[in-house]
């Protein structure tokens, strides 16, 4: 027993030393090896294969590269052509094409619809496969077979019937129609619109701005104001884009803005005119009047005034406004709106308004009177006689027939309608001329001549406006002999004063009715019988004023010939 437990120590000794010695052994040929470095070691070996292998494929990946940037370029071109076409065929659509060039429309565009599928398709099969080399080998032989399908599309003609169908399909701007515009120039804008309507429905056609322009007045001077609105701001839209037009792009902007004005359509109205301004400003132009007058009338308080709807009225009407049709009526609505709102803050538009309309009648009767006279000039050139010296002899001109007045018992003979139109219009031209001549009875007797004709309801308005201005003409003159009447010390001279403007007031009753302005000469009548009246009894007549305002005696002041009556 001794002998074995001696051994063992014996063997570990051994053993221990044995370790010893190998890692001794170890350490003298290297050093000592850490397990960790070695896997570490590895890993990085194996890494290293693994990135050499990506490298390689995204070599050959690039390869690809030009190819798929080819296909998605035309992609594109095909992608845009199809827009081409279904772009013309909208644009064809009311071109009545025969059925032929409809089916060859349809041909190229499925031409077309086929080789972008089969681009797209080629797309998504490079995209899914990943074999580099099997995916350039099918790349190659497919863009092959498409090359040849894009250069049959090419010599097939369909790139030259595109250009043909553009070039039909093109809208062509026309010269300005003479006949619109003979018969905006004549005041006549039913024929305008009815002129206009039929050229524009004719396919690929686009108007002129200048007739596009007499349309929307026609449709405005027929209360068409939505439809002109449109008409307008289309235009509008069109000239913004074109250099040069500045200013009819501001003719056009007052135009729509006081349209919108009209309609009510206020937050756009204000925009229109404070742009207005704006513009005017930077082309070097003076600030708007009317602009800046009617930008005021948009203020929240004054769109609260009373008055502010009857504005919008004559607004309306003077858009609207034709001299031959209206005469002075919007004038005068200009007149009631100042006699009944003196202090509105609308005062300076409506004044606008006011000398508008009478400088558009004005000029008007003014062309009246030149072509009357024209008229006379070529019928004196052709009474000359020819006579055998060479010389031309004027025939005397025939008496004129004395005229009775609108309600004089020898009325005037309606003219007869021998000489068509022609002569017609020149009655009426010539009762248009004695009009602006302030000949008012020589007026009446012209449209007198009118009636049972086919003038008569246009010559009847000026009639009535001539009967009107003949009486104001007759109040005027007697009350300038009312107030000398007034001023006068002499009984016997005030009597004949007073008795001659009755005698005025009455001749104007009886031989204008149709004035309108009977009332007020009753008025004036029963003011000066009551003057008359007060000088026959000796009564002390009350003081005189003239539109208003005191007018004193010729003899000064003071009480010593009482203070004379009041004027009509």
């Amino acid at each position: 027993m001794k002998h074995a437990s001696c051994l063992i120590p014996l063997r570990l000794v051994i053993a221990i030393g044995t370790c010893v010695l190998v890692l001794a052994g170890c350490a003298m040929d290297g050093g000592v090896v850490d397990p960790y470095d070695a896997r570490a070691r590895r890993e990085a070996a194996g890494q290293q294969t693994g990135a050499g292998r990506t490298e390689a494929e995204a070599a050959q990946r690039d390869v690809l590269t030009p190819v798929m940037s080819s296909i998605n370029s035309r992609i594109r071109a095909s992608e845009k052509k199809i827009e081409e076409w279904k772009d013309i065929e909208q644009k064809t659509a009311s071109m009545s094409l025969p059925q032929e060039k409809l089916n060859r429309i349809d041909e190229c565009r499925s031409h077309l619809q086929h080789i972008l599928l089969e681009y797209t398709s080629l797309k998504k099969q490079l995209q899914e496969e990943t074999q580099v080399e099997a995916a350039q080998v099918f790349a190659g032989t497919s863009l092959l077979r498409l090359n040849q399908q894009d250069i049959e599309y090419l010599e097939s003609g369909c790139v030259k019937f595109l250009t043909e169908l553009k070039a039909a399909g093109q809208p062509m701007v026309i010269q300005p129609d003479p006949q619109i515009k003979a018969a905006y120039e004549n005041h006549d804008y039913d024929q305008v619109i009815n002129l206009y309507s039929r050229i524009a429905a004719t396919p690929g056609q686009v108007m002129a701005a200048e007739t596009t322009y007499q349309y929307g007045q026609a449709l405005l001077k027929n209360y068409q104001e939505v439809e002109a609105k449109r008409v307008f701001s289309d235009l509008l839209s069109g000239i913004r884009s074109q250099k040069g037009q500045g200013e009819l792009q501001l003719y056009l902007l007052q135009k729509v803005a006081d349209v919108n004005f009209s309609l009510e359509s206020f937050d756009e109205a204000r925009k229109q005119y404070e742009e207005l301004i704006q513009l005017s400003i930077e082309k070097g132009a003076s600030r708007d009047e009317w602009a800046g007058l009617q930008l005021a009338a948009l203020q929240s308080s004054a769109l609260m005034a009373p008055e502010f709807k009857e504005y919008i009225v004559l607004l309306k009407r003077h858009l609207a406004f034709v001299p031959k049709r209206d005469g002075y009526s919007v004038a005068e609505l200009a007149d009631k709106f100042l006699l009944a709102y003196p202090a509105s803050t609308l005062t300076a538009n409506v004044n606008l308004i006011k000398r508008s309309t009478r400088e558009q009648l004005d000029a008007w009767l003014s062309q009246g009177v030149r072509r009357v006279e024209n008229q006379v000039e070529e019928r004196k050139a052709a009474d000359l006689p020819v006579v055998p010296d060479g010389q031309g002899t004027t025939a005397p001109a025939p008496q004129e027939k004395p005229f009775i007045g609108a309600a004089g018992s020898a009325a005037s003979t309606p003219v007869v309608d021998g000489g068509g139109e022609k002569n017609l219009q020149e009655e009426y031209d010539r009762g248009v001329a004695h009009l602006q001549a302030r000949e008012y009875d020589k007026a009446i007797e012209c449209f007198n001549r009118l009636q049972h004709t086919a003038l008569e309801a246009q010559a009847r308005p000026h009639m009535q406006e001539a009967s009107r201005l003949a009486v104001q003409d007759a109040r005027q003159k007697a009350a300038e002999l009312f107030v000398r009447a007034a001023n006068s010390r002499d009984t016997d001279e005030k009597r004949k004063l007073l008795l001659s403007s009755r005698d005025l007031l009455q001749g104007a009753l009886v031989k204008y009715p149709q004035s309108g302005l009977t009332d007020r000469v009753q008025k004036n009548l029963v003011r000066i019988e009551a003057e008359l009246q007060a000088v026959g009894t000796g009564l002390t007549p009350r003081p005189v004023t003239s539109g208003g305002a005191y007018v004193p005696s010729s003899s000064g002041t003071g009480g010593g010939g009482g203070t004379p009556p009041a004027s009509l």
